[in-house]
C-alpha cells in the first residue's frame, strides 16, 4: 500500500508544480506580447514588479519540480527546459529593452520573429514535462486497479478454498462422530436382541471410542454371567438327574423289599 501511494503521490505533486510553472510561463507570455504590442511606452515600467515576482515564481517552481524528478526521461525534459527558458528570458529581455526605447516597430518584429519563436518551444517543452507526469499518474492508476483486481480475486479464491474446506472438516467431524455412535446403537441393539456373540472392535480413544469400549466390556460380562448361569443350570440338571435315578432305585428296592 505504500508503495503504490508512493507511485501515484509524486507523480501528482509533480504534476501539480508543473501545471502551476506552466500557468506562470502563459501569463508571462501574454503580458509580454501585451507590452510588445501596445502603444503605451510606460507599460514595462507598469508590469516591471509583476515581471519580477512571476520570473522569481517559476524559479523558485523549477527547483521544487527538480528536486522531485525521478527518472532520466524526466531530467532529460528538464534540462532541456532549462535551455529554452533561457533563450526564452533573452528574448523577452531583448523585447522589454527595445520597447522602453521607444523604437515600437523593431519591438514588435523582435517579438515576433525572435520572441515568439522561443516562448512556444519553451512552452511546448513545459507541456510535454506536464504530459509526461500525467501519463505516469494514469499508468500508476491503472496498474493500482490490476493489482486491486488480482488482490480481490485472490480473496475471492481464499474464501472459496476456506469453505471447500470448512465443508470437508465439516463432513469429516461428523463422519467420525457418526459411525461410532451408529456403531454404538447397534450393538446396543444386538445386545437388547438378547445377542451376546457382537465382536466390538475399538480403534480410538475419544468419547465414542470410551463409549464403545464400555459397551464392549457390557457385552463381555453379560457373555460371561450367561456362561456361568448356562453352567450352574446344567449342574442342577446332573444333580437332579442323579437325584431322581437315585429316587427310583429306591423305590424299586422298596417294593422289592415289600
Amino acid at each position: 500500500a505504500q508503495t503504490t501511494q508512493q507511485t501515484v503521490l509524486g507523480p501528482l505533486a509533480k504534476e501539480r508544480l508543473v501545471s502551476d510553472w506552466y500557468v506562470l510561463t502563459y501569463s508571462a507570455i501574454a503580458r509580454t506580447e501585451l507590452i510588445a504590442r501596445s502603444t503605451d511606452a510606460t507599460l514595462s515600467n507598469t508590469f516591471a514588479d509583476v515581471i519580477s515576482a512571476s520570473s522569481k515564481k517559476g524559479t523558485e517552481t523549477m527547483g521544487k519540480v527538480e528536486a522531485l524528478l525521478a527518472t532520466d526521461e524526466e531530467r532529460a525534459i528538464f534540462k532541456h527546459i532549462g535551455e529554452l527558458r533561457g533563450k526564452y528570458q533573452s528574448a523577452k529581455e531583448l523585447v522589454m529593452n527595445t520597447k522602453t526605447s521607444g523604437d515600437a516597430a523593431l519591438a514588435e518584429r523582435q517579438f515576433n520573429e525572435v520572441f515568439m519563436p522561443a516562448a512556444k518551444a519553451y512552452e511546448k517543452r513545459v507541456l510535454d514535462l506536464l504530459s509526461h507526469e500525467r501519463q505516469t499518474i494514469d499508468e500508476a492508476v491503472r496498474v493500482g486497479r490490476e493489482v486491486a483486481a488480482e488482490r480481490l480475486m485472490m480473496l475471492v479464491l481464499l474464501a472459496a478454498v476456506s469453505l471447500v474446506v470448512s465443508v470437508l472438516a465439516s463432513v469429516l467431524i461428523s463422519r467420525s462422530i457418526t459411525r461410532p455412535l451408529g456403531q454404538a446403537v447397534k450393538v446396543a441393539e444386538t445386545v437388547a436382541s438378547g445377542d451376546l456373540g457382537s465382536r466390538i472392535q475399538v480403534d480410538s480413544k475419544d468419547e465414542t471410542g470410551q463409549l464403545l469400549h464400555a459397551l464392549k466390556e457390557m457385552n463381555d460380562s453379560l457373555a460371561r454371567v450367561v456362561g456361568e448361569v448356562r453352567h450352574g443350570t446344567d449342574t442342577i440338571a446332573t444333580a437332579s438327574g442323579q437325584i431322581a435315578s437315585g429316587n427310583q432305585d429306591l423305590s424299586s428296592r422298596t417294593e422289592e423289599q415289600a
